[in-house]
């Protein structure tokens, strides 16, 4: 693992007002149109490499736009690979390999020499020296560690990051790679070949082309006439071979044109595909032999864009592997595809709005040290591949553990509201089993995303006290209890630690709790228990599980489809006459 800007911290950029960002080698940035996600990549790549900012660039025309970084993991053998200056430049104010450095520009529209590099100096660290001006050599060493990034945007044209040879484009950094390899193979091969273009062409050629030398004497007799004693000739300069291969660009061909195109000749959609596996091949010919001192940051806007869900997967895989080989890959996305859930821990969710601009919410890697407690098996199952990418797209999130819950919801949900989940920016995530409840509650307020869950009978009167919903000894379910001692033994139903248990019953204790909210003395205290849940965020069934307030469906696919299809023809009312107006209500509670 090579060094990487780490930790960024942005003031007063476009729509960034105040706001420190937590960089990893692979970083998803998720969140809506305008949030602010291209304005981060902007920033990083102004922090690396100074350009002028106009007014456009600045929050606030009155304050500067400040940024500070930290470029985490320069180890000594990274510092070993700098020139002498550079290294002399960073090592003093290196604190556990880490470098902080902060650039300014104080007003827009000013030269470039007029915005400032400044890095943290260990020996004044809380003092108002802290920060020291720009040490000789600084700017460099930075540019060492960090050549300029690729920057590819998200709906500009792919054609000259595909097409053209700069340091800054995907084919450019292609090039780079080749040429090192192309020189020494064939360096003596191609510089006679150069060398038989230059005797042939030069205007001193030692076998210079007849054509050439016909052609100045032939000039030479009109040029004699006019400044006697003067000649001229005919110099075709011969390319060095870093020449040759500036020009290098991409041509297309097809079944259908076999003669090949450019690229500017084909649509948004080819032309991003393109661009995309060359980031690929980037990545499979990217193989580094231990640490280097150069780190190229990527950064791109949308990379799915215009792409099928089978290639957004491949990209993906490109681009982590980039990440682990010597490049920073930071992205902004919409689609779940370019997420695994070993990526979910390092994603930054990008919010705006009127008092704080663009800012973000705890990721779940800070969201597991805010809730300490959570089980690692826990958040394993609720940020599995298909929960993470919900979660990271949702504004709210619904917890559910049963799998009726989660077949029917979705389309009792827009049934009754007239939207789908999709619509109401809701994620539906199944837990496993009502212990997780608490605990992914937990780690989801800690990102800062509202979160509800749904939970059955059995859940509320065993648990709700034991993980802080419900005051220890709660007279509401103090009298269920009481009430399911008293019935017990005309239903054969065996009792452990005052609540129905398989063995030695009967029924089963699923069934036991059905019977026990059919019982009337108790309507009251459900009720009421219904309500101080609630109160937390948590909706319970109060007949006992969901398939009672369904009409009894069975808890099976056969069961859930016949259901489905009924909502796709019939109204809510029809289906469910006794419980249509406690899942409208439900609804209604979910969705505000």
């Amino acid at each position: 693992m090579t060094h990487i800007l780490s930790e960024i911290t942005i003031r007063n950029f476009k729509s960034i007002i105040n706001e420190t960002f937590e960089l990893s080698a692979f970083t998803p940035l998720v969140g809506y149109n305008n949030a602010g996600k291209s304005n981060m990549l902007e920033a990083i790549k102004w922090l690396l490499k100074k350009t002028a900012l106009t007014d456009a660039a600045f929050y606030d025309k009155n304050q500067a736009v400040e940024m500070e970084g930290k470029i985490s993991g320069i180890s000594p053998a990274i510092l070993d690979q700098l020139p002498d200056n550079q290294r002399t430049a960073i090592q003093p104010f290196l604190i556990d390999n880490g470098l902080f450095i902060k650039r300014i520009q104080a007003l827009p529209n000013v030269g470039v020499a007029q915005i400032r590099l400044l890095v943290k100096d260990t020996a004044q660290i809380g003092t108002v020296n802290e920060w020291r001006a720009n040490p000789v050599g600084l700017d460099q060493a930075i540019q060492a560690l960090f050549p300029e990034p690729i920057h590819i945007g998200a709906m500009e044209n792919s054609e000259e990051d595909v097409s053209k040879n700069k340091t800054t484009t995907t084919i450019g950094k292609l090039l780079a790679e080749i040429l090192g390899p192309l020189q020494n193979n064939y360096n003596a091969r191609v510089q006679n070949a150069l060398e038989d273009v230059k005797r042939l062409l030069d205007a001193d050629g030692e076998d210079r082309a007849p054509e050439l030398t016909a052609f100045d004497t032939a000039v030479n007799e009109k040029v004699g006439s006019f400044f006697p004693g003067v000649c001229i000739k005919v110099h075709v300069p011969t390319p060095e071979l870093k020449e040759v291969f500036s020009k290098g660009t991409i041509k297309v061909f097809e079944n259908l044109n076999p003669e090949g195109r450019d690229v500017s000749a084909l649509g948004h959609g080819t032309q991003r595909s393109i661009q995309m596996a060359l980031v690929r091949h980037l990545a499979d010919i990217k193989r580094e032999a231990g640490e280097q001192a150069s780190n190229t940051i990527l950064l791109i806007d949308e990379p799915e864009l215009y792409l099928h869900p089978q290639a957004i997967e491949v990209l993906r895989d490109a681009l982590k592997t980039l990440s682990e080989q010597g490049y920073q890959v930071i992205f902004s996305t919409h689609s779940p595809f370019t997420i695994t859930s070993k990526d979910v821990e390092n994603t930054i969710l990008i919010r705006k709005n009127n008092d704080q601009g663009t800012h973000k919410r705890h990721s779940l890697k800070s969201a597991i040290t805010a809730v300490a407690a959570a089980h690692p098996s826990q958040l394993s199952i609720v940020f599995s591949l298909s929960n993470s990418s919900n979660i990271l797209f949702a504004e709210k999130v619904v917890l559910a553990e049963g799998k009726t819950e989660n077949r029917l919801l979705p389309k009792i949900i827009q049934k009754v509201s007239g939207k789908t989940l999709g619509l109401h920016k809701i994620a539906l995530v199944p837990i496993d089993g009502s212990g997780s409840t608490k605990k992914t509650i937990e780690v989801l307020t800690a990102m800062a995303i509202p979160t509800k869950a749904i939970v059955d009978l059995d859940y509320a009167l065993k648990e709700s006290e034991r993980e802080g919903f419900l005051l220890v000894g709660d007279i509401d379910v103090l009298a269920i209890k009481t009430h399911l001692a008293t019935i017990a033994p005309a239903h054969s139903i065996n009792l452990n630690n005052g609540w129905p248990t398989k063995t030695g019953s009967v029924l089963t204790a699923a069934e036991a709790f059905r019977m026990l909210a059919q019982e009337v003395a108790i309507q009251v205290n459900l009720s009421n228990l219904k309500a101080k849940l609630k109160a937390h965020g948590i909706y319970v069934w109060t007949k006992g599980a969901i398939e009672e307030h369904l009409g009894r469906i069975p808890k099976n696919e056969i069961g859930w489809a016949a259901f489905n299809s009924r909502l796709e023809t019939e109204e809510l009312n029809v289906i469910l006459p006794d419980d249509h107006n406690e899942i409208t209500d439900l609804v209604t509670w979910l969705i505000n």
